[in-house]
């Protein structure tokens, strides 16, 4: 009979001595490697050091936003409405 089966370490057999022991288990082999040369993988890295490249605060869009709201015809009275409306209609549902 063999004694604590379980485990990798090695375990000497019941009645046979310290010298005979049993065979280990070899480990798991690692998981396959990502494979990164897919054209998905890749256009992903790309996108991520695009983004990363760019700057926190653009300047032009901030000016751009500040000429926006210091106009009285912004937001255009159309898509205020529009706006308006959808709400409306989603209170009667």
């Amino acid at each position: 009979m063999i004694s604590g089966i379980s485990g990798s370490s090695t375990t000497p057999l019941q009645g046979s001595g310290s010298g005979v022991a049993r065979a280990t288990t070899p480990p798991p082999p690692p998981p396959p490697a990502a494979d990164v040369s897919s054209p998905a993988v890749s256009q992903q890295a790309a996108f991520t050091a695009q983004v990363a490249a760019q700057p926190t605060v653009r300047p032009e869009q901030v000016e751009r936003a500040k000429q926006l709201l210091s106009s009285p015809n912004y937001p255009p009275r159309a898509i205020v409405e529009a706006v308006s409306k959808l709400i409306a209609d989603s209170q009667h549902e």
